[in-house]
């Protein structure tokens, strides 16, 4: 088997879910790091095909981790949400 096989090989053998999970966390970071509300449902899709990634590797683990954050991503986008409200009652 040649070098570029099984790189090919490798880097998709999960059909591109693995890669993806890595884009969208880093977008989904980035996103937060400016303080823009989209960076909450980046990372919710994120944590899905993480979760997603971790049936095909077989990892409970991932799966637990992957709801987790899932949730606290979600309880972020509550809040951020409840903030906006309470500060356009405010003025």
């Amino acid at each position: 088997m040649d070098i570029m096989h099984q790189v090919g090989h490798y880097a998709f053998q999960y059909y591109g879910v693995d890669w993806a999970v890595t884009l969208t966390v880093f977008i989904g970071l980035f996103l937060l790091g400016d303080k823009k509300i989209a960076g909450f449902w980046v990372g919710m899709a994120s944590a899905t095909l993480a979760f997603i990634f971790s049936f095909q590797i077989g990892s409970i683990a991932n799966g637990v981790t992957a709801a987790v954050l899932f949730a606290l991503y979600l309880r972020g986008l509550l809040r951020w949400r409840a903030m906006e409200r309470k500060e356009k009652m405010a003025n």
